[in-house]
């Protein structure tokens, strides 16, 4: 199998056809922000004096301001979690999502729990950045391991920064943030960090289904740099050629949408060529897919 049918068959994952015969659409005012799986619908039904649920949708009126919805949705969420009967909020992480009305940075509708977030199926937003250098006349990445004990893809390799952006956040107050939590990049360095565009997806597991948005950005960094990680969350990084990156981005020892990210930027730095990449486009269409709602 060559590279690209490879990177294809990787980016489908971040893809998820979507049976809507399994969801019900997840309403607040009239806007549709989430897709909740059937297996959570129950939950919902067991609170009336808080959700209006019927064949067709979840509905959750309770509340005229932010603030409300917020307390309210995740008192719920408290009493689900204690009676450990959501598999999910085993992870809660006491870090909020915002749900936005029209998308990112539009009116805040609520703030999420971000363990609860597959439950609703609302968008998510985080930021990715890409690490590089060039080295003796070639280009080289620096990619980070997972810890062994993080709750999900332990072990894998990573983007050098990325994070999800939490309540109260911006994009690039988050990855400054990120950035000094776990590679230890200092502001003065991270000046130079470019936005380079987004990459959007939908996953759907056994948990629901997670329509996400990753703000990229990329960073030549100084030859002399080498990331250290200062909040446990990584266990180490290594600096890989292209193409031992390339080797490893297709297989499942990357984070799946870090490996998006990863070949994004492999695209747009000119080291895949259309002419040898019959999957090009569909793997650039992959990695740009409009969200279910």
């Amino acid at each position: 199998m060559s590279w690209s049918e490879r990177a294809l068959s990787y980016v489908k994952k971040l893809s998820t056809v979507i049976n809507h015969n399994h969801y019900l659409p997840f309403i607040i005012d009239g806007n549709k922000c989430g897709l909740i799986h059937r297996q959570y619908v129950q939950h919902f039904r067991e609170k009336p004096e808080l959700f209006d649920v019927s064949d067709e949708s979840v509905q959750f009126s309770r509340g005229s301001s932010k603030e409300c919805r917020s307390d309210t949705f995740n008192r719920f969420l408290v009493n689900l979690r204690d009676e450990e009967t959501v598999s999910v909020l085993k992870g809660w992480r006491n870090e909020t999502y915002s749900v936005f009305k029209d998308g990112f940075r539009s009116e805040i509708l609520f703030d999420i729990e971000r363990a609860a977030v597959g439950i609703i199926g609302c968008k998510s937003y985080g930021v990715h950045m890409n690490g590089y250098v060039h080295k003796d006349g070639q280009l080289m990445m620096w990619v980070g391991k997972r810890a062994p004990n993080k709750a999900k893809y332990p072990g894998c390799y990573d983007n050098i920064v990325a994070g999800g952006i939490s309540t109260g956040y911006g994009v690039w107050d988050t990855l400054l943030k990120e950035a000094e939590e776990e590679a230890s990049i200092p502001a003065e360095i991270m000046s130079a960090a470019k936005p380079v565009g987004a990459i959007s997806y939908t996953i759907v597991n056994d948990y629901g289904t997670s329509p996400e948005v990753e703000f990229v950005y990329d960073l030549e960094l100084p030859l002399d740099f080498v990331p250290k990680n200062a909040d446990g969350e990584v266990a180490g990084f290594e600096l890989m050629t292209i193409d031992q990156l390339k080797e490893v981005v297709v297989t499942d020892k990357f984070k799946t949408n870090c490996a998006g990210v990863v070949i994004d930027f492999l695209i747009r730095h000119g080291l895949v060529e259309p002419d040898g990449a019959p999957e090009y486009v569909e793997i650039l269409n992959l990695l740009h897919t409009s969200h279910p709602f």
